[in-house]
């Protein structure tokens, strides 16, 4: 049963890279990047090995977010200029009011994700 689970969270070949962002219960964001947000949720909730330590009894969690990238150094630079963002402007990003200059140059929009997207995702 362990090498089913360690099987699912390994990242597929040839997969984009998506940067995304969670919400937690408290309201608080965090950002990440990965080939399968969804499986990463999914880790981050505790239903699959691997999720970060810094989430752990913070949720239900929610995506919130996702922004395409181009390979995987890209993703980590897009993650760490959004960490560099305040609060009050990464909610203007998931609103979808506001969009940095560095996220422009990129030819695909990002996601702003709905309930109804994640509702089967969430733990209570």
């Amino acid at each position: 049963m362990q090498s089913a689970i360690i099987a699912e969270t390994d990242p597929l070949p040839n997969t984009q890279w998506q940067l995304y962002v969670l919400r937690t219960a408290a309201g608080n964001l965090y950002t990440g990047i990965s080939t399968d947000p969804q499986r990463r949720l999914r880790q981050h909730q505790g239903e699959l090995t691997g999720g970060s330590r810094a989430l752990r009894g913070k949720g239900p969690l929610q995506l919130v977010w996702l922004f395409p990238a181009n390979n995987r150094s890209h993703a980590s630079v897009l993650e760490y200029q959004l960490k560099q963002l305040k609060k009050s402007d990464k909610e203007r990003l998931i609103s979808g009011s506001w969009q940095p200059e560095w996220l422009q140059s990129t030819s695909e929009p990002a996601t702003t994700v709905t309930a109804t997207t994640i509702a089967s995702t969430e733990v209570a």
